[in-house]
């Protein structure tokens, strides 16, 4: 039977984190065939009684995998933080530093897992959809906060400009990691933000508009490696 975090004591919590930790290392390294769970044991320096109290098999730690890495995502400060296009130039720009300054390897996961997983298990593929829908409610509070301000017309589609930016996101990764160049990355954002742009009211879009006029924040390399 799966042991569940709540169930255990706070030692057991930190024990099952480093393994998720580990795995999550290795299978967004190596994809989820080539990471062994005695790989992951060793990176996690947990013994083989250990490994297989916290988690029944690999499928169960990569389950866990999924579900701890969506609370990092949805939670991270660049997409909770949004309430003005100056905020999502940002954090593009923020996004495509990270890619670049870490070899294309920082950014979301879930489209990763998503990939190696494909229609092989519909129910972990289901864990990364529902942490997707998660991370693109939490973008349209973004919108939706840019809207109540006054920035965004009053008729904006939230949920689908909230669709595209993940979207966006999502693929121009992974198109950016497979040719170990960032312009697919750049290009996607680019497009997408536009497209939230064409739904501002304009004077706020003007007061924006092109990100040579105002520095972004600072980028914080820790932050976007934990995303």
């Amino acid at each position: 039977m799966t042991v569940t975090a709540e169930s255990l004591t706070a030692k057991g919590r930190r024990s099952r984190s480093r393994i998720i930790e580990a795995a999550s290392e290795l299978i967004l390294a190596h994809g989820t065939t080539a990471t062994t769970m005695e790989a992951i044991r060793l990176a996690a320096e947990v013994s083989t009684s250990q490994l297989y109290h916290y988690f029944a098999d690999k499928r169960d730690l990569l389950a866990a995998v999924i579900q701890a890495r969506t609370e990092v995502v949805v939670a991270n400060e660049w997409v909770t933080g949004l309430r003005s296009l100056r905020d999502l130039r940002a954090w593009r720009d923020a996004v495509v530093e990270g890619a670049r300054a870490t070899g294309w390897r920082t950014g979301c996961p879930l489209a990763s897992f998503a990939e190696q997983i494909g229609d092989t298990d519909p129910e972990l593929l289901e864990l990364v959809a529902r942490g997707l829908r998660r991370l693109t409610d939490t973008v349209a509070a973004g919108l939706i906060r840019m809207r109540d301000s006054g920035e965004l017309l009053p008729d904006a589609d939230i949920a689908r400009l909230a669709l595209l930016i993940v979207t966006a996101y999502e693929g121009g990764m992974l198109v950016a990691r497979a040719q170990r160049d960032c312009l697919p990355l750049e290009v996607a954002l680019d497009a997408a933000i536009d497209r939230v742009a064409a739904e501002a009211i304009p004077a706020a879009a003007g007061s924006v508009r092109g990100r040579a006029d105002q520095p972004a924040r600072k980028v914080d390399s820790a932050v976007l490696q934990r995303h």
